[in-house]
């Protein structure tokens, strides 16, 4: 069984839904098959899923906040943990399978989210940057520096797209020494920033 699931599960995730929710559901795997109804758009079977595994899967407690911010409107709410490890996964779920209105119902809710972890901008952003959706990066990065200005990653990420998406040598150098200032030894920022100087 392990092995089937990691198989369905791989299948569902690199955006071949067919068949997955089926199995997921007879299966017992309730929260696995709660977001393949979301990809359906069966948010109310896909409800039912998570209130299914609520008492089991700690995910569950998640997938019934993103139900709500798919509606409208949040009465749960979310842990620091649950937007760490859940955020950016999902929104990633969402992109490979084109869920563009699903995505934006979400980033309505960003502020909310950042109440209760200050890292979420910077989630949203590396989500939109693993996918290539560069302005919609930067921005969410810029208030992610806003917000939570102390995360070298966050500045190492802003130098990264200026020197590989931008050739913006100058800013890339910015950004890498203020994540150096934060984190002084910081491996990807100083390797980096000697290719920068290698190019002056």
């Amino acid at each position: 069984m392990t092995v089937e699931y990691e198989q369905i599960k791989e299948k569902f995730l690199s955006g071949k839904l067919d068949g997955c929710e089926t199995f997921f559901e007879k299966n017992g795997f309730y929260t696995e098959a709660g977001y393949c109804y979301i990809i359906l758009d069966e948010l109310e079977k896909a409800r039912d899923m998570f209130n299914r595994a609520l008492i089991s899967d700690i995910r569950a407690h998640w997938g019934l906040i993103l139900l709500q911010m798919l509606g409208g409107k949040v009465t749960l709410n979310p842990t620091y943990f649950e937007i760490r490890n859940f955020l950016e996964l999902d929104l990633s779920i969402f992109i490979r399978y084109y869920k563009a209105g699903y995505i934006n119902e979400i980033l309505k809710f960003a502020d909310f989210m950042a109440y209760y972890n200050p890292e979420c901008y910077k989630y949203i952003g590396r989500v939109f940057w693993a996918n290539n959706f560069i302005p919609a990066a930067m921005f969410f990065l810029r208030k992610a520096k806003d917000k939570y200005y102390n995360d070298p990653e966050l500045h190492y990420l802003i130098a990264y797209i200026a020197y590989h998406n931008d050739n913006d040598l100058k800013q890339s150098e910015k950004s890498l020494k203020t994540c150096l200032e934060i984190l002084p030894k910081y491996a990807p920022a100083e390797a980096l920033l000697r290719v920068i100087k290698n190019k002056s």
